[in-house]
């Protein structure tokens, strides 16, 4: 890759507590050796697309992430930046740390370690075309709809996919998303929403079904395993392939 081909940065966001992970929160926690941080920003880095990083924190784990991006990863583009209250108001001041001769903004989860530099290329191009895109997969499991404890139907599960991050946005588009969106209260679970209230079509690109979030301290063991799987696989020389 050129650097004229390094067209997107990349938000990574590290706001949340994760308060049942003590106090430095999820994203510090190790998994197969390393806090579960590093390895999205290994991922994102070594996407050919990516020029730059901003890693967004919150004030429980801002020494903490400090420490780990001197450690892992020094002399690289990485910025850090206080996030907000919500989700969005950390993105929100992510995208806003970007360059602006940055083309394209691809958000991601810290919480998400296993994302591969090829699924943050995809998205990230995706974009470029669309405007915006997402990363998920189809559901597989049987879906009900349940009001207090009783089953009321069944969904069709047909054209129904789960979202994941990474996700990428046009910058300029997803910053007047968030300026349309500025007087509105409701509260957005991913960007790919915010998007949609403007009325603005989200690309899926297809992601892996080994892309787990992080949510509990029980996810940490089959995260664990799948880097540990992954890093002796690559270490043998077998290249990975999503599932």
């Amino acid at each position: 890759m050129t650097g004229a081909e390094r067209f997107a940065g990349v938000v990574i966001v590290a706001a949340g507590r994760g308060e049942r992970f003590g106090d430095s929160g999820k994203v510090l926690a190790e998994a197969a050796g390393k806090p579960l941080l590093c390895w999205s920003i290994e991922a994102a880095l070594a996407a050919g697309v990516v020029s730059e990083i901003v890693v967004v924190v919150g004030p429980h784990s801002q020494t903490g992430i400090d420490e780990v991006l001197t450690r892992h990863f020094p002399g690289e583009p990485i910025a850090v930046c206080m996030g907000g209250e919500r989700r969005q108001d950390s993105v929100l001041v992510g995208i806003v740390a970007l360059s602006a001769s940055v083309e394209v903004a691809i958000i991601h989860d810290a919480a998400r370690p296993l994302a591969l530099p090829a699924m943050f290329e995809a998205v990230a191009n995706a974009a470029r075309s669309s405007g915006a895109a997402i990363t998920g997969v189809p559901v597989t499991d049987t879906l009900k709809e349940v009001d207090q404890g009783v089953i009321g139907r069944t969904i069709d599960r047909s054209s129904l996919w789960a979202a994941q991050t990474p996700q990428a946005f046009r910058l300029l588009l997803l910053k007047q998303a968030f300026a349309e969106a500025e007087s509105v209260v409701q509260v957005f679970t991913d960007e790919a929403a915010l998007l949609e209230s403007i009325g603005h079509p989200v690309t899926m690109v297809e992601g892996g079904r080994e892309n787990l979030k992080v949510t509990a301290p029980e996810d940490l063991a089959m995260v664990d395993f799948l880097l540990s799987t992954r890093s002796q696989g690559e270490s043998k020389g077998e290249p990975h392939v999503s599932s």
